[in-house]
């Protein structure tokens, strides 16, 4: 888990290096030509229409993802009472701004494999409105979603064969105890 995470990181700090600004190229000099006879006004063009806006990527994202990765790995190393306490901070923390850096801070904690404040369903609820998208912190949510809803289907499914074994052993017990049971004699 370690790993994956350090190699999200360290994709997440690579994207940050490449510079997505786009290049300029100076425009051709025109030479002077001598005078040609006027041409004929040209038919007016279209208005052009406008371009869609560019999604809107915060330049700090890569390092806020990078600061997320880093806090989820000092979080799953703490104790019982500090996750506690951590959980109560960015619980606070989302109510006060809900922000999507605070609303995958908080989906983190829940997300903690076999800790205390593991609530797969929730983290999958904060997830699922930014899990798609561009953007450093959209995709961490999106990985953090996935690994989630992969987690709650696998319980899902233990549920229901855990079920399954339950009526099997209920259906056994039935069939001794009838077993146990003669039945009366026939009268020739």
């Amino acid at each position: 888990m370690r790993r994956a995470v350090a190699l999200v990181a360290l994709a997440l700090a690579s994207c940050a290096l490449v510079d997505h600004s786009p290049t300029t190229t100076p425009a051709p000099v025109e030479e002077p030509t001598a005078p040609k006879a006027p041409a004929p006004a040209p038919a007016p063009a279209p208005a052009p229409t406008p371009a869609p806006p560019a999604p809107t990527v915060e330049p700090d994202e890569p390092r806020q993802a990078a600061e997320l990765l880093g806090y989820y790995q000092r979080v799953a190393g703490l104790g019982l009472e500090d996750q506690k306490r951590e959980l109560a901070t960015a619980t606070q923390s989302f109510n006060r701004e809900r922000s999507n850096g605070n609303r995958v801070r908080l989906a983190l904690l829940y997300s903690i494999p076999g800790s205390a404040v593991q609530d797969d369903a929730r983290a999958a609820q904060l997830l699922e409105p930014i899990a798609s998208g561009s953007g450093a912190v959209r995709q961490l949510a999106g990985l953090v979603h996935g690994q989630v809803t992969d987690r709650l289907k696998t319980q899902k499914r233990a549920d229901q064969l855990k079920d399954q074994v339950e009526q099997l052993r209920a259906l056994e017990k039935d069939l001794i105890e009838r077993g146990g049971q003669t039945p009366p004699p026939r009268k020739p």
